[in-house]
């Protein structure tokens, strides 16, 4: 299947999913890729974190591999509290187990573009060292598996 460009709808989500009082303000938009091919055992994303956005809360994954390739722009990428920036052509590779907790920021004046790829396994669990958060295939629960009041499943 060919997927021409600009073909696929761009998504910019309001807020992130998390649940109070790990919410925050949305800085990326992206194009789900993977999705629009119909693909289900990874995704790929071509993703746009805007100036003074941060991509998630830092996290690893449990079974799922990370892989991203910058195309346009700079980012600041956080990886268990150091920081290195990268640019056009360089790329970051998280695989899945390895505790090196990871998040993106946009400290530049200008957007920053990449593609993000991931294995998507139903079983994976994704912690937030130093939050009382954990996302489950049932949803996000506190450290003790207790479930968010609120229902927030991370979709």
């Amino acid at each position: 299947m060919i997927i021409k460009s600009n073909s696929v709808e761009e998504v910019t989500p309001k807020a992130s999913s998390y649940p109070p009082p790990y919410d925050m303000p949305n800085g990326l938009s992206y194009r789900p890729l993977s999705d629009a091919g119909g693909l289900t055992q990874y995704g790929v994303a071509l993703e746009t974190l805007h100036p003074g956005g941060q991509s998630s809360q830092m996290h690893w994954e449990s079974l799922e591999d990370e892989f991203l390739y910058m195309l346009a722009g700079q980012l600041t990428v956080i990886e268990n509290g150091e920081e290195t920036v990268i640019g056009p052509g360089e790329s970051c590779c998280w695989p899945a187990g390895k505790a090196v907790a990871h998040t993106l920021r946009n400290d530049s004046g200008a957007p920053a573009q990449y593609l993000i790829m991931g294995t998507r396994d139903p079983r994976n669990v994704t912690t937030y060292p130093g939050l009382d958060l954990l996302h489950r295939p049932e949803g996000y629960t506190h450290l003790d598996g207790t479930p968010y009041p609120d229902g927030t499943d991370g979709s």
